[in-house]
């Protein structure tokens, strides 16, 4: 280890006496006093250079005996403070710095066996993270993210199989936290095999505002983007850019949902998934039932041939041996003709030869691929919410039944499910009244469930606290960028604590700055990264005011 200390540009400081196998003084190099920061890793060439230890600098302060109240300088600091500068060469000021010890170099930056010494050396960490996590940079399964605030050349090591213990990226507008998810889409789309090979995670994503467009814009043109086979963007049948090349027109069928699975889902549409009437879901259930055995399909029976489920519903209800109340029938027609005016007729989302089925899941895993699902102005035009909802909560429904018929036999799959906005889709409705959440259920389902078949969450919002709860316990690696201040209480509880020194950051960190917590990340404790470039430029809601006046001067001139 001493070679990460020869050199005197690599030092910081030096331990001060005190020092636990937790936290340790050091003071600050004069020539090192406009480098170190609080939040910064740095590296304590422990017991003599015998070991390594990484230390985050949680607070920094100015010592001077000069500057201690009382004693024989008071007076003079009242006469003349003036004079107190010229005594600052017989005394010069100190830096001090206090930071927590994380562990011993090496996987998992396991708890030191003793302290550190006095004046052992406080140093930059070095650029091999081999040293620093003892990972190795070709490692299979290991992706490197970023790099370290402050040390452009470390990044940060995130383990691949812990993937499918879901994320949550969390940031204020402005953040950076669109920009970081289309990096680590590019890192999963290139995740090291071994031997000089790599693979890809498929993954679909729900982008709200077009954050993700330019990879599909990028696949058109270049024909590639990123590592992924294909990238495809599905926009609703109203949307002008359905016709444009690797587009698909958004239409699903519940042609493999059970008559129960429809009856719920409907019944949910019409209430806003605030509550579901039993009696009313048993009632459409049955009569979906007796029509699929008579031969109908469940989407042909709510497009074209709604007429006979409804014949059928008034059948249920008629005469002595009648199943079902005739007020029943009456809320689950409201219910159908809710869902089928807005869903099939007026948005056309709904139909007989879906785009979005199993065929299409099957394709995406077998080529991994990338799915734009566009909720943006220009793909889906007009969509109203409980639109959406349905959307998220038909694609999560569809992706854990496919993923289940693919571990029963025993063809296991991967495929990351993305989605922006996620407070709409899995609100916390204490905090976040949005109306409708028929697609929290079936994304809970799938926090708790999909990662036994392969399927990783990855919940995007700009405040964690509108997000359902136990969704947001699932999440098991955090990737925070700036936080309203309302947010940081709630979310240090999410990770299960954080250090005073990183949490009062979360409300000022600087663009494309993110703390990485939870499984994925190797290190083992939070760490302060800036975000990587991400090779498809990142242009969707850029704007270019300066640009457009300038023009218009030009013009006007």
């Amino acid at each position: 280890m001493s070679g990460v200390c020869e050199s005197d540009g690599r030092v910081l400081g030096s331990v001060l006496t005190g020092a636990t196998t937790r936290r340790v003084l050091f003071q600050v190099a004069g020539h090192a006093a406009d480098h170190v920061r609080e939040g910064m890793l740095v590296g304590i060439c422990a017991w003599r250079g015998r070991g390594l230890l990484i230390a985050r600098i949680d607070g920094i302060r100015v010592e001077s005996e000069l500057g201690q109240p009382g004693g024989m300088w008071d007076s003079l600091r009242a006469a003349d403070p003036r004079s107190m500068l010229e005594f600052e060469e017989l005394e010069p000021p100190r830096m001090v710095a206090e930071a927590t010890i994380l562990g011993a170099a090496g996987r998992g930056l396991n708890p030191p066996s003793r302290p550190p010494l006095p004046h052992d050396l406080v140093v930059e960490l070095p650029s091999d993270p081999s040293v620093i996590f003892g990972v190795q940079r070709e490692e299979p399964g290991v992706l490197w993210y970023g790099s370290v605030l402050g040390y452009e050349s470390l990044p940060v090591p995130l383990d691949i199989e812990a993937v499918t213990m879901h994320i949550g990226v969390f940031g204020e507008t402005g953040s950076g936290k669109s920009y970081g998810v289309g990096y680590l889409f590019e890192l999963l789309s290139q995740i090291p095999l071994g031997g000089g090979r790599y693979g890809a995670l498929p993954v679909i994503v729900i982008d709200a505002n077009g954050d993700y467009l330019d990879y599909h814009e990028a696949y058109v043109k270049e024909g590639r983007a990123a590592g992924f086979r294909s990238v495809y963007r599905f926009v609703t049948p109203r949307s002008r850019h359905r016709d444009e090349p690797y587009t698909y027109s958004l239409v699903i069928s519940l042609d493999e949902f059970t008559p129960r699975e429809i009856a719920e889902m409907i019944v949910a549409y019409k209430t806003g998934g605030r509550e579901v009437n039993e009696l009313q879901v048993a009632a459409l259930d049955r009569a979906l039932s007796e029509l699929v055995e008579a031969g109908y399909r469940p989407t042909e029976l709510l497009t074209r041939s709604i007429g006979v489920l409804y014949a059928k519903l008034e059948e249920l209800s008629r005469g002595r041996e009648a199943v079902v109340h005739h007020q029943t029938v009456r809320a689950v027609r409201a219910a159908l003709d809710k869902f089928h005016r807005e869903v099939y007729r007026q948005h056309g989302v709904l139909g007989e030869e879906p785009s979005l089925d199993k065929s299409f899941i099957d394709k995406l895993t077998s080529e991994p691929s990338m799915a734009i699902i566009d909720f943006s102005a220009d793909g889906a035009p007009g969509l109203p919410l409980q639109v959406k909802q349905l959307i998220v909560a038909y694609v999560a429904r569809l992706l854990y039944e496919r993923f289940t018929e693919y571990k029963v036999s025993g063809r296991d799959r991967y495929l990351v499910f993305a989605i922006e906005e996620a407070q709409n889709y899995a609100p916390n409705l204490r905090n976040y009244p949005v109306g409708v959440s028929i697609a929290r259920d079936y994304l809970a389902l799938l926090a708790t469930q999909g990662r036994k078949f392969g399927i990783a969450l990855l919940l995007v919002s700009q405040r964690p606290a509108f997000v359902d709860p136990v969704v947001v316990s699932m999440l098991n690696t955090l990737f925070i960028h700036r936080l309203a201040p309302d947010d940081v209480s709630y979310i240090a509880r999410a990770v299960g604590g954080l250090p005073r020194s990183l949490e009062s950051r979360l409300t000022t960190l600087p663009r494309g700055v993110a703390l990485i917590a939870g499984q994925m990340n190797m290190a083992g404790h939070p760490i302060l990264v800036k975000v990587g470039r991400r090779s498809v430029p990142h242009r969707m809601g850029s704007t270019g005011i300066v640009r457009h006046l300038r023009e218009a001067s030009t013009r006007g001139g």
